[in-house]
């Protein structure tokens, strides 16, 4: 880590306000996509929408890519580079004049999101050692989670002075910049020599370095990938639910806010539950969670049973994160580091993206929002039982 206290506190403050970056794609522009179709008419919703999904989609692209090139660059340097083309792209939206331009300013800050989110995690990975990283992984989902709430929030105040303004969010990116470059430093340890992996620490503080470092890895980017798959069907068809019980958009916002809430509860207890669990355990009880959360969905006769469902689903995705980037980065070195990152990145983003055909699909089956619930519940209770029996596999990890 820093060598002075007020340098440490400030790194952590600095990654954790960072990671704050990580969800601004699509949250605080998503009010004011109405009045962008009617600012762009002959382009239709469809090619609007694509302003929400074409940075999910860079990072997913990109992710690996980024990763490599901040192993060999460094971190803070990519980190620093990421947010000035991130503040530079979400801006343009301000001025730019066609669809198209703001199209491809959107793909370029999904490429600098990656960025952003491959060379924090790296960081952390480096700078901490396994007990403060999972705080510090749990503090940094907190905050995007708290984030969502706060940009859902200013998105729709700016909103109503025209559809350019929600663009001015992005001018955030100026302050972290600055914190960046007053705090952030390149980590020096040993272990940025060689292909020492960062690993963990025994009781007596020793050195433990964890085995099954392939199938760990293959572990923590699948958990990456399922997690969002089912965790997005929360904001993409709960609204749906509590339509047929004739409840309000406003109530929906509120639900969808207790989604939010609950996940930065489960952040926040990921760490401690980390110190007293089996990782893997761990990972079941939170795909556990999602599944109880489906199931919850299914059956539900009243919109109270879809609040239950909602606050299992936010606390089993809340909590499942921390512990997968804490439990990958005990498996990476500081050569690797950005790479494992990137692959997380890239994995998250497709799990988000996958969450539409798996909709899709059920829907055009099945016909109702019910069965897509149900089948998210057989997904999560399958990805528990799986956690299960490879922990019985790898032993304690």
């Amino acid at each position: 880590m820093a060598t002075n206290s007020k340098t440490q506190k400030g790194m952590l403050v600095t990654l954790v306000l960072v990671s704050m970056l990580n969800i601004m794609g699509g949250a605080a522009v998503a009010p004011a996509l109405p009045a962008m179709t009617e600012a762009f008419p002959e382009a239709g919703e469809t090619m609007v929408s694509l302003v929400l999904t074409l940075p999910p989609l860079a990072i997913a692209l990109s992710g690996l890519f980024i990763g490599a090139l901040a192993d060999r660059v460094g971190k803070a340097r990519t980190l620093t580079v990421s947010i000035v083309v991130f503040t530079i792209a979400g801006l343009s939206g301000l001025f730019l004049p066609s669809l198209e331009a703001i199209l491809v300013s959107r793909f370029i800050m999904g490429i600098a999101i990656a960025g952003i989110t491959t060379s924090t995690g790296a960081l952390v990975s480096e700078c901490f050692d396994a007990q403060m990283r999972a705080k510090v992984f749990g503090w940094q989902n907190a905050a995007t989670g708290a984030s969502i709430l706060a940009l859902d929030t200013c998105g729709g105040f700016l909103s109503m002075r025209g559809w350019r303004a929600p663009f001015l969010v992005y001018s955030v990116g100026i302050l972290f910049a600055i914190l960046v470059l007053l705090f952030i430093r390149e980590p020096q340890n040993g272990a940025a020599k060689g292909q020492v992996p960062l690993g963990e620490t025994d009781a007596r503080g020793n050195s433990k370095v964890l085995q099954s470092a392939p199938m760990v890895v293959a572990i923590c980017l699948g958990g990456a990938f399922v997690t969002p798959t089912l965790s997005y069907l929360v904001p993409s068809k709960m609204p749906y639910l509590l339509a047929g019980f004739g409840v309000s958009p406003a109530v929906t916002g509120l639900f969808l806010g207790g989604f939010g809430i609950a996940g930065i509860v489960g952040s926040f207890v990921s760490a401690p539950l980390q110190a007293r669990m089996r990782r893997l355990w761990l990972v079941a009880a939170c795909f556990a969670a999602l599944a109880c959360g489906c199931l919850t969905m299914t059956f539900a006769s009243n919109m109270w049973m879809v609040l239950v469902g909602v606050v299992f689903m936010g606390a089993g995705a809340g909590c499942m994160s921390p512990v997968l980037m804490s439990w990958l980065a005990s498996q990476s070195t500081a050569e690797n580091s950005g790479k494992h990152m990137g692959a997380y990145a890239t994995a998250l983003n497709l799990g988000q993206f996958a969450c539409s055909p798996l909709t899709g699909a059920t829907l055009a089956v099945f016909g109702t929002h019910q069965a897509v619930f149900a089948v998210g519940a057989c997904i999560g209770f399958a990805a528990s039982c799986v956690s299960l029996a490879l922990d019985r596999r790898l032993g304690r990890q």
